[in-house]
């Protein structure tokens, strides 16, 4: 079983002459991505095809773009129509404007515009510039514990810039052991995700419940920073206090996935059940504050860090569609809102059945599993696979 991560690795302090053509080269790419979203608004399509005719030729004149670097350009487009289009299909945003492009937008690296060049433990990107024979070479930041990862790199990468220094994304293809649930009988392992507590697990001799109390006040305590920054109109912090975050926040999402994968590791052959996350931020609705909080957690990555754990582990990962699971009886099966007596307590109407919410809903969960399993292999969270951030993880290096 092969699995497809994204490592991020630094660049190590390129010249003048090459940090030049990085930053022309992003600056090209940005107005490149600009002009295929132009024409998205204009011909009111999100198609790769439309798009590709109608514009990749006057990005490769207009900005002197190289062929591979012209297409990741209309790609990156096409990601952001598809985000739009997604967005406005949705009853709850109303105030979506069409995407810019940011600062941020980075370097499209088609799988054909670079090279990883190996001299022992040392690793050069070597970059083309579309004239034939002519390259830029970047030395790479490669810890020790990476360096035999990197050689299954392949596939479309990314140049991107972070306060002054330089960083490449990779995705590198990592053979995984097959999850064995075939044989014997499995054991399935429910996983509810929420904001007031993080994740519940339930398992058929244990339950571990991840409090979001300590979460939520630090994530408060961020916000109300960046609030005293914008008054005073300090962006440069508020940009800094959303990095360092972000950098918390995947922290803490990594020390929760692999508390998840250890403990359904303890069982013979066990399979992990997760939610699927589709709408999630437009189905749950609470305060300003419980919403700011549903909107910046990243349950996504946390539930991509389970997945790929688990991968490595052997482990097999189903999802399922969790609809009906807070309000349904784990007991007798009875559904009904007034089950639900209020965010943590659940009480069953018709037999009595009294339990913490979450965990009601986590034995829900873990009970759709043999149905899912029963489909065929481990699936793929929708919407996960095969765009632009992609169906992967990151780790920065």
């Amino acid at each position: 079983m092969v699995a497809t991560e994204s490592v991020v690795v630094k660049i190590a302090h390129p010249t003048q002459r090459k940090a030049a053509w990085l930053r022309e080269m992003a600056q090209a790419c940005s107005g490149a991505v600009q002009c295929a979203l132009d024409a998205a608004e204009q011909l009111r399509t999100s198609s790769r095809a439309k798009l590709h005719r109608a514009t990749y030729r006057e990005i490769r004149t207009r900005f002197g773009l190289p062929a591979d670097y012209a297409r990741m350009a209309v790609n990156a487009a096409v990601s952001l129509a598809r985000s739009y289009a997604g967005l406005r299909r949705s009853p709850h945003q109303h105030r979506t404007s069409f995407p810019k492009v940011n600062g941020a937008q980075g370097i499209g690296l088609g799988v054909n515009a670079y090279q990883l060049v190996r001299g022992g433990n040392r690793w050069i990107l070597r970059c083309s510039t579309g004239v034939r024979g002519v390259y830029v070479w970047l030395p790479l930041c490669v810890p020790s514990k990476f360096q035999e990862r990197l050689v299954g790199a392949h596939g479309d990468a990314q140049l991107f810039e972070r306060d002054g220094t330089w960083y490449v994304m990779l995705p590198v293809r990592t053979a995984t052991p097959t999850p064995t649930t075939c044989s014997g009988e499995p054991t399935f392992i429910g996983v509810d995700l929420g904001v007031v507590r993080l994740a519940t697990v339930a398992g058929s001799e244990c339950v571990r419940i991840f409090d979001g109390k300590a979460v939520r006040q630090q994530r408060e305590h961020y916000a109300d920073l960046r609030r005293r920054y914008q008054r005073h109109g300090r962006r440069d912090r508020v940009k800094a206090m959303g990095r360092k975050e972000r950098r918390w926040m995947r922290d803490m999402n990594h020390r929760i996935s692999r508390q998840i994968v250890d403990l359904a590791g303890a069982y013979e052959q066990p399979v992990i059940v997760l939610e699927r996350l589709d709408g999630i931020r437009e189905r749950v609705r609470g305060s300003t504050a419980f919403n700011r909080m549903l909107a910046s957690w990243a349950f996504r990555q946390l539930v991509e860090f389970v997945a790929y754990k688990a991968a490595r582990e052997g482990i097999a990962v189903v999802f399922v569609d969790p609809r009906g699971t807070s309000k349904t009886c784990h007991r007798c099966g009875h559904s009904a809102r007034a089950n639900r007596r209020d965010q943590g307590h659940f009480r069953c109407v018709a037999c009595g059945y009294a339990s913490n919410a979450d965990l009601n809903a986590a034995r829900n969960i873990a009970a759709l599993g043999p149905a899912a399993l029963a489909h065929g292999a481990p699936d793929t969270p929708p919407g996960e696979a095969g765009t632009e951030n992609g169906g992967s993880r990151s780790d920065v290096v």
